[in-house]
């Protein structure tokens, strides 16, 4: 199973929608964020143990930052999705700026026409 932008993004409005405002503010838009705070938090202990800063305990660090980069994007899509944002278009427009600005060889959605015409 693949799972798509698009697929989690109506999965977490699913879940997460339909919360309660505070002042125009989606309570569920705060308690995400601060969830994403969390996790990066967690991800940067990770990192730090990876890269000799803090003394590693022993468990598998790379299976570790891929669960918290895995909720790290979980509440992202998530903050994103109850704010009817579609992250798919977001993503696109977003890289297709910073490859003009840096001066890319190639942006993401030509790789992804070119990758989709390849594997036809």
């Amino acid at each position: 199973m693949e799972v798509t932008i698009k697929n989690l993004e109506a999965y977490l409005t699913k879940t997460y929608g339909g919360f309660a405002e505070k002042n125009g503010v989606l309570l569920a838009e705060n308690n995400l964020f601060m969830k994403l705070v969390e996790e990066m938090g967690e991800a940067a202990e990770i990192i730090n143990k990876k890269t000799g800063r803090k003394a590693d305990d022993g468990t598998d660090l790379n299976a570790e930052l891929g669960k918290e980069l895995c909720d790290i994007i979980h509440y992202a899509a998530a903050i994103a999705a109850v704010n009817g944002l579609d992250l798919n278009d977001i993503i696109i427009e977003k890289d297709r700026a910073a490859a003009i600005k840096y001066n890319h060889k190639i942006n993401l959605e030509t790789f992804i026409a070119e990758s989709e015409k390849n594997n036809v």
